[in-house]
């Protein structure tokens, strides 16, 4: 019998289950020796075995420790014979009391397997975690309580402070959220502020455009117009971004036909070029497969791409506004010859607010335009990008899918 193998040391990197596990390898070795033994070389046995245990093993009878080894010694940090004939409970943190003794009646009883967990007060008064489970045994000749015990301190310190950490996370990402909404809050309403006196505004203008026909008045009335156009755009795309941080800014997605949208765009924006001084030349094959997308969205970004070409090219420049069939993409690109933009401002072009160093025309814009193309052709489920170099000018690229993503798929499915 001494040959029998004995569970191997606990520590905190053991499971409920291992733990269980020694459990029936010890109830296992109470029944061989209960079978074989008499009770007076039995309790020898046990206590011979079980002194030199590493596992954490005591002994109790009427609540009162009868035996405990070095490990679980080693863990209460008292010596063996202050605990013999203490009550167990009295190490037991008051509010864990009531918690243990049900757990144990029932893993006695066979109404429960699973270990449980409780703190203990050390001498020195320290709170440490135990993992434990008991079995019901013959001990000097009346029944006892055999326990088996893991020291799972330093686990449940690490839970605490993963629950701490996940707790600041979570705090952390509702203040965020709440942040945002009252951020989106004060755009809905300065979008408001703003719309409601640009629309007359507006309005006034184009009848004064289309009524007067002398000079200057007539300049004068045209440049109130556009100025108020801009400044619609502008408050457009300050919603439009704003929607996008929360994800409630929605696409209409159809059949797109590209050849068509980027002729008609290419057409309104030549007069534009040559005010400016500059050449527009649209260049596509003669055929190319439709996109599925919003064509409203794809015209707001191509258009602002090409307005921010005629920003930055000099009078006597270039533009290209051309697309490719890329298989599954089209690939959408307008092309300049202006002055380029340096390479440590290239991966900042797409942030919202951000403003070209060599921008003098400080009040052209807020510095969205590209954020917001960028948050649309995501949206589509494709990409966007910028190559360039400074003196020889920049090319504006940007991917849509051919086909319906699998959420565009869904959103079908589900209309």
């Amino acid at each position: 019998m001494n040959d029998l193998p004995m569970p191997a040391k606990p520590d905190d990197s053991k499971t409920r289950e291992e733990l269980l596990r020694e459990i029936k390898e010890l109830r296992q070795w109470l029944n061989d020796m209960e079978a074989s033994k008499l009770q007076a070389t039995q309790d020898e046995e046990i206590v011979r075995v079980f002194r030199s245990s590493p596992i954490g093993l005591f002994i109790l009878q009427d609540g009162k420790f009868k035996f405990v080894n070095e490990n679980f010694r080693g863990v209460v940090t008292g010596s063996v014979t202050d605990l013999l004939e203490t009550e167990s409970m009295k190490l037991v943190i008051p509010e864990d009391r009531e918690m243990l003794r049900d757990n144990a009646i029932k893993m006695l009883k066979g109404e429960n397997i699973a270990p449980y967990k409780y703190r203990i007060i050390t001498n020195t008064g320290q709170i440490r975690w135990l993992l434990e489970g008991v079995v019901s045994i013959h001990y000097q000749g009346r029944r006892a309580v055999l326990g088996h015990t893991m020291d799972i301190t330093e686990r449940e310190k690490a839970q605490e402070r993963l629950e701490e950490a996940y707790e600041k996370e979570r705090k952390a990402r509702q203040d965020l959220e709440a942040e945002v909404q009252r951020r989106v809050e004060f755009t809905r309403a300065l979008v408001h502020e703003l719309k409601t006196p640009l629309t007359p505004i507006m309005s006034s203008s184009e009848l004064l455009v289309s009524g007067l026909k002398q000079e200057p008045w007539l300049s004068v009335a045209k440049n109130i117009l556009r100025g108020a156009g801009n400044l619609n755009r502008r408050i457009d795309e300050l919603l439009d971004l704003a929607r996008g941080e929360i994800g409630r800014l929605r696409l209409r997605p159809t059949r797109v036909n590209v050849i068509r949208l980027l002729q008609q765009l290419g057409g309104e924006m030549m007069a534009l070029a040559a005010n400016n001084g500059q050449a527009l030349t649209v260049e596509l094959p003669p055929f190319l497969p439709p996109v599925w997308g919003d064509e409203d969205r794809l015209r707001q970004i191509v258009l602002n791409l090409l307005i921010n070409a005629t920003k930055f090219t000099p009078e006597g420049g270039k533009i290209t506004l051309r697309a490719k069939d890329a298989g599954q993409q089209i690939i959408f690109q307008v092309q300049d010859t202006g002055r380029g933009i340096p390479e440590d401002e290239q991966k900042l072009l797409f942030q919202a607010y951000h403003r070209q160093a060599n921008d003098e025309e400080n009040l052209s814009g807020l510095g969205l335009g590209l954020s917001l193309c960028k948050l649309l052709v995501e949206l589509h489920g494709g990409k966007i990008w910028a190559e360039s170099e400074p003196g020889k000018g920049s090319t504006f690229s940007f991917s849509i899918p051919v086909r319906p993503t699998e959420q565009e798929q869904e959103q079908i499915s589900g209309a």
